[in-house]
């Protein structure tokens, strides 16, 4: 199984919709060898996604209504494959938390289309912005993640074998 971790803050917004926006991403064939979960620097254990961020990601047809919040943990970090932090404070956190897994920890925006910033600025965080900021948001991490998509899809044929 290949585990890919989405990082923000509290894990109730970006990481909550990132982790939504892949799941949907993901064909069937890596969907069944692919484990997608998010976690958050600061999040308190078990909070529920933001009401506009479970509004957004509906409005898409992705429901994140189960969403509880997790706190980021260097076993956390361990077991997973791919880490994706919202902004470059997440992917520095994460890399002091299990430095010995460094290598797999970036920033998501490193891939995929980056209108109205640049690659290392990662996607700011929406709480308590307007319905059009978590909108936004929304179509910013789905970009990055689309471009994301050829990598994960490469490593995990590589690691289990998936063909479509």
């Amino acid at each position: 199984m290949y585990h890919i971790l989405l990082v923000c803050t509290g894990n109730t917004c970006r990481s909550p919709m990132a982790e939504g926006i892949l799941r949907s991403l993901l064909d069937a064939d890596l969907a069944d060898v692919a484990r997608v979960s998010s976690a958050g620097t600061g999040a308190a254990s078990g909070v529920p996604a933001t009401e506009p961020a479970i509004r957004t990601c509906g409005e898409a047809g992705i429901d994140i209504t189960r969403h509880g919040s997790t706190l980021l943990t260097p076993e956390l970090l361990r077991k997973s494959d791919l880490v994706l932090g919202m902004e470059p404070q997440h992917v520095e956190h994460a890399r002091r938390l299990a430095p010995d897994v460094a290598n797999r920890i970036h920033l998501v925006t490193e891939h995929g289309a980056a209108p109205g910033g640049t690659a290392t600025s990662g996607v700011s965080d929406p709480l308590g912005g307007s319905a059009d900021q978590y909108r936004d948001t929304f179509h910013r991490i789905r970009s990055h993640l689309i471009g994301w998509m050829p990598v994960i899809r490469e490593a995990i044929e590589r690691r289990e074998g998936v063909r479509p």
